[in-house]
């Protein structure tokens, strides 16, 4: 019984070894790729042709069944195969590989024999365990309350800071929807708020007030993001609550008592400046705020006023004391006209590089008009967001790029390809899908080691970003396959040409510690106009173009023909 190509190909492509057996002989009828490295040490029983028993006789000698001897584990495994419908077979070892199998039935009522190496399933899961706890340890680290729901409302992380906040702690946090462990108001708020988050890509920031669990009232900046998933599904969302209770009580008392201004402020955790509205110059300032900005004092006998507390450093004077440390000229002018026409400028993040500074700093600010001695003037509250900025942006590119490579990930890459067909949809824009394999790199990673392999990912990462620098993206999609997307940069002969050049980068050689490591690339390539622009189609078509390259004897290109497509011709 023959087997149709678009099996073989289907199986080619499969994550599980598969065997097809013949339906009325149980004769084996073809192994994919995997089963035959899987199973190198018995592939001639594998052979198309070959006796169901013959095969299960070569393996019972040459492998380890797990629960019995191979004799015993040979004939269970060969009545189990004659039962219909799907049935578990004894496991075994091959090596250091323990794998897992079972027979279902396949196509036409063909049985199929179906392998899985559970070790590297087992492997997966560690690393996967190590993410989460990594995950898990970044949030923790962060000053400010943390947290990250599903979309059923469960909080799966959470750091000590968000568990103290509600009153909670933290073990009794993790793992329960927010409505079992957070104060009846402040979860009606943030459901409220975080519900149209679930629906659609975007992200809040508000002040909210809510009664805590012993009941008094708390204050706090609440913030919240959209969370996708790595397949770019919504799968929840990730927020922050910054308790700012003491802040607003403090500024309710500056507001209502001016002559104890200056005690409060001088004592706040975060920087506190007033200066001047018409000049700039700064009239009050407290040490947070002279650390923050890396300011230097000098004595003063004029006596401008400070948060120093010792006598010797009452009258200070601030060097280059004006608002222009923070803002220029033309965004001064923009910050005070939206201050007044808001009535308060909160949360402006900046970015300065203190003099003598190695790195810049972030900072972020709010402005409010106040009247201090007699003139208008501004008050300024600033505290140092770098931290948050550095661990935000290290989760940005966690979730959007390769830690290996650099390069965009695949769920980043699908963000852009669903990007390009909004973009492209309709006209007659030409564009291009490559998908890249490396040629050899099994080869390199079992003759040289992974850290040869890791090598060769990362080198054909930079020769990809120099020669197709004129890529809309570049992406590692996982493994050794690569892609780039190529928008109105050409059509067919462009895009061979660049295939070409990309080829002859590639073939440079890949040089491991003195050792050369035989690389190649197939690439298959989709050229397509905006008007037909389903983006998944042209990945596949790619996909197709790049297995006909392999099939040929790889280390090459093609260019998608969908006269050549079997799946459309027999269609």
């Amino acid at each position: 019984m023959a087997i149709s190509s678009d099996i073989v190909a289907t199986a080619a492509l499969a994550r599980d070894g598969i065997i097809f057996l013949s339906a009325s002989d149980l004769s084996i009828q073809h192994a994919n790729q995997l089963t035959l490295d899987m199973l190198s040490k018995v592939s001639v029983g594998l052979k198309s042709g070959t006796a169901l028993k013959q095969f299960l006789a070569l393996l019972s000698r040459e492998v380890t069944f797990v629960d019995s001897d191979g004799v015993e584990a040979v004939r269970k495994a060969l009545s189990q195969i004659g039962k219909k419908g799907e049935q578990e077979l004894p496991g075994f070892s091959v090596g250091d590989v323990r794998v897992s199998w079972r027979k279902v039935d396949g196509p036409s009522g063909m049985p199929v024999l179906m392998l899985r190496d559970i070790t590297r399933a087992e492997a997966m899961t560690r690393a996967l365990t190590d993410h989460k706890f990594f995950i898990q340890h970044l949030i923790d680290v962060l000053p400010i309350p943390i947290y990250v729901k599903n979309l059923e409302g469960v909080i799966n992380r959470c750091n000590t800071a968000f568990s103290a906040l509600i009153g909670s702690k933290l073990d009794a946090v993790l793992g329960r929807k927010s409505a079992d462990v957070a104060p009846a108001q402040l979860d009606k708020t943030m459901q409220s708020k975080e519900k149209p988050l679930l629906t659609s890509e975007g992200n809040i920031s508000e002040e909210i007030t809510f009664e805590n669990h012993d009941g008094t009232e708390k204050t706090a900046i609440f913030a919240a993001s959209t969370l996708k998933t790595p397949s770019g599904v919504i799968g929840g969302t990730i927020g922050s609550l910054i308790d700012i209770t003491s802040l607003k009580k403090a500024e309710a008392e500056v507001a209502g008592a001016a002559a104890r201004l200056t005690d409060i402020l001088q004592k706040a955790p975060i920087g506190v400046g007033i200066s001047d509205r018409e000049t700039g110059k700064f009239l009050f300032f407290n040490r947070t705020f002279i650390e923050l900005l890396g300011l230097k004092v000098e004595a003063d006998g004029e006596g401008t006023k400070n948060a120093d507390t010792p006598d010797s450093m009452k009258k200070t004077l601030l060097t280059d004391a004006t608002d222009s440390i923070l803002l220029s000229e033309r965004y001064r002018e923009k910050s005070l006209f939206e201050m007044d026409a808001m009535g308060e400028l909160h949360d402006v993040e900046l970015r300065i590089r203190p003099q003598g500074a190695k790195e810049a700093r972030w900072l972020k600010t709010s402005l409010e008009p106040v009247p201090f001695e007699g003139r208008e003037a501004v008050l300024w509250w600033v505290a140092d967001i770098t931290k948050q900025k550095m661990a935000a942006r290290e989760l940005q590119n966690k979730a959007n790029n390769d830690e290996l490579t650099g390069l965009a990930n695949r769920a980043r890459f699908m963000q852009k390809l669903n990007h390009c067909e909004s973009v492209l949809r309709g006209t007659e824009t030409p564009a291009a899908v490559f998908l890249l394999d490396l040629d050899g790199f099994k080869q390199v990673n079992d003759t040289l080691g992974h850290a040869a392999g890791d090598y060769v990912l990362v080198e054909t990462a930079r020769r990809l970003v120099r020669v197709g620098r004129r890529a809309d993206e570049i992406a590692r999609l996982g493994g050794d396959e690569f892609t780039l997307v190529f928008v109105n940069k050409g059509r067919g002969p462009e895009m061979a040409k660049m295939a070409e050049e990309i080829l002859k980068a590639l073939a440079e050689p890949y040089v491991w510690q003195g050792k050369p490591c035989p690389i190649g690339a197939s690439i298959g390539i989709s050229v397509f106009d905006g008007g037909f622009c389903d983006m998944n189609e042209q990945l596949r078509r790619a996909d197709k173009a790049m297995y006909q390259v392999k099939l040929a004897g790889k280390g090459n290109y093609a260019i998608y023909d969908a006269a050549k497509d079997t799946d459309l011709i027999e269609e």
